[in-house]
């Protein structure tokens, strides 16, 4: 029996895998309708969404992810408000400090949209749109009193 290529759908052509993912992810085909609709095996499927940690809309995992971004989102905001206070105090704030926040904020950006599997042009979502207009504002803030 000839050993099947995990990069070949049934007919032996090279499969779409972005295009299987994105389908994986936004969960709107079963995991059967997916392997049919690209010519693959069920197994073949799984392997490569385990091997890849493709994230199923609603499962464990999915839900603990939002968990932690929700979380993380929590505790940007805090870290942004110790250092609103240590300004409001006359303190003198790190640059660093600023560039880190944003930093961080961006990645937590970026994590939420991918788990909001949106397409297209993508506009901040909402929490997280709130909270980088505040950074840039308290930024704005500072960067007017040092000059």
């Amino acid at each position: 029996m000839d050993e099947l290529d995990p990069e070949r759908d049934r007919d032996g052509l090279a499969v779409p895998w972005e295009e299987v993912r994105r389908d994986y992810e936004l969960g709107r085909l079963t995991r059967n309708g997916i392997a049919h609709r690209y010519r693959l095996r069920r197994g073949q499927l799984d392997v490569r969404a385990r091997t890849h940690k493709w994230v199923r809309p609603g499962s464990k995992r999915a839900l603990d992810r939002q968990l932690l971004i929700a979380r993380l989102l929590g505790l940007l905001e805090r870290q942004m408000d110790l250092v609103e206070e240590d300004m409001d105090k006359g303190t003198r704030v790190d640059s660093k400090v600023l560039n880190d926040l944003v930093r961080d904020l961006d990645k937590l950006i970026t994590m939420e949209r991918a788990e909001g599997h949106t397409e297209g042009t993508i506009t901040d979502p909402g929490e997280a749109s709130e909270m980088r207009r505040k950074l840039e504002a308290r930024i704005n803030a500072i960067t007017k009193g040092l000059t």
